[in-house]
């Protein structure tokens, strides 16, 4: 894309990274296991050229912006949300192509975490004559490729928690099925749409059959990778999930019967045993295994039963407790299925770090110290 305008007043160096994060948000769920990068070009104080990384293998959105602004990048100063990559991998390093547009400056958000760039895209620029600023609007580009920058500091999935309850704690409300708001229901559409995978319970699958897709985002997207906690295999073959041909994985447990697994295998759903624990499937062993995947992060959406057990063996990465207005009266419909506090919380591993208001309802977001020194170095060279 090209902005032209004649003679424009410069804005400030926070204005056009504002602008390259909203770029990289339309890359959302299309390009993992990249991160999403967003890219805008400035010269005499005016946009000659944006970009953004549509998918993975596709240019990078240096590139992009690049191309767009042709002749008119030489001189001018380059924003990024991530710095530009230095090695060879499904593309070209980006430096090389903002060295030879002749670009005078670079400024971006934060450092890649990537082992192979990690300060030496900036220092190959600042070599070459390139001025280099880090840490414009550090902790939205942080915001916006947490995920990523996680996977690649400590080598596994993220795993991000989210759950709704009444404000006596229940999951459900008798009678009705949402009973949260538009607002609340909306964001977690734009999390299914920031994380690579959803999670499940096989008694959600079968009470309530969700579409666990994206719908609600602000366009339309493939839905995430679907994974479903299934020990017994009692996932339906027929299922609309896999009718549409989309990746759906199952976890089950090693004594699961093998025909069943088949049935399922040949209707296009991925079947994984793990082992069990006290009769429950090893979540420890899922994280190892969608870790060796190298899926980036995945949301749980799981009932009361898996949430407990996620919580209670410290698996949780972020946690999202949206609570609504509501009182359901339910008994023993507590959303945490232990007698103490979870550990976790308790000792303060995860942290309280967010409320805000989602339209009726109320949205907490707890931290774990992983993600929370993350935030913290988020800009740092």
């Amino acid at each position: 894309m090209r902005v032209t305008g004649g003679n424009v007043r410069p804005r400030s160096d926070e204005f056009y990274m504002e602008r390259a994060i909203q770029l990289a948000t339309r890359g959302i769920s299309n390009v993992f296991p990249n991160p999403r990068v967003g890219a805008v070009l400035v010269a005499n104080g005016e946009i000659v050229g944006e970009g953004f990384h549509r998918g993975y293998t596709e240019p990078h959105a240096e590139i992009a912006a690049i191309a767009a602004a042709g002749e008119r990048a030489r001189g001018g100063t380059l924003y990024l949300n991530l710095e530009p990559c230095c090695h060879h991998g499904n593309t070209p390093p980006c430096t090389e192509a903002i060295i030879a547009a002749g670009i005078r400056k670079v400024v971006f958000g934060i450092i890649d975490p990537d082992e192979r760039v990690s300060g030496r895209g900036a220092q190959i620029l600042r070599d070459n004559g390139i001025e280099v600023v880090v840490g414009v609007k550090a902790r939205e580009a942080f915001r916006l490729n947490y995920p990523f920058i996680f996977r690649k500091k400590t080598g596994r999935s993220l795993i991000v928690l989210k759950i709704a309850v009444t404000l006596d704690g229940s999951m459900t409300l008798p009678g009705e099925g949402w009973f949260t708001s538009e607002e609340s229901r909306k964001y977690v559409h734009y999390l299914r749409a920031y994380h690579e995978a959803v999670a499940v319970g096989i008694g959600t699958v079968l009470s309530d059959d969700p579409a666990l897709d994206r719908r609600y985002f602000d366009r339309d997207l493939e839905p995430p990778v679907r994974m479903v906690f299934d020990s017994d295999l009692r996932f339906p073959p027929g299922s609309r999930w896999l009718s549409a041909g989309k990746k759906v994985i199952i976890y089950c447990g090693k004594g699961a019967g093998k025909e069943v697994a088949a049935r399922l295998r040949e209707a296009g759903a991925g079947v994984n045993p793990i082992p069990e624990k006290q009769g429950r499937l090893d979540l420890g062993a899922w994280r190892d295994d969608i870790s060796d995947r190298g899926i980036t992060s995945v949301l749980v959406e799981g009932g009361a039963g898996i949430s407990t057990s996620l919580l209670r063996r410290g698996l949780v990465d972020r946690l999202y407790i949206f609570t609504a207005p509501r009182i359901s009266g339910v008994r023993g419909g507590s959303w945490f299925r232990e007698e103490e506090e979870p550990e976790c919380i308790r000792e303060g591993r995860m942290k309280l770090t967010e409320v805000t208001g989602s339209g009726q309802d109320i949205l907490a977001v707890y931290d774990s110290p992983v993600v929370r020194s993350h935030f913290a170095s988020s800009g740092k060279e």
